[in-house]
């Protein structure tokens, strides 16, 4: 049974299985670089508040 598969299937499927892991890979980066971002956003916004509110109870 295994030697009536060609060759080509063989390379097909390897060629399937690692475009599905690039694919994998890239949703899952894609994903994490969106929650860095979000929290460099927060971050930001917690500075400028934090500011704010200095230069409020300063004087």
């Amino acid at each position: 049974m295994i030697g009536d598969i060609n060759g080509g299937y063989v390379a097909l499927v390897v060629v399937g299985l690692v475009f599905f892991g690039l694919q994998v890979w890239w949703i899952s980066m894609t994903i994490r670089n969106g929650r860095n971002e979000r929290l460099l956003i927060n971050q930001n916004q917690t500075d400028e508040i934090k500011k704010k509110l200095e230069k409020i109870f300063s004087k």
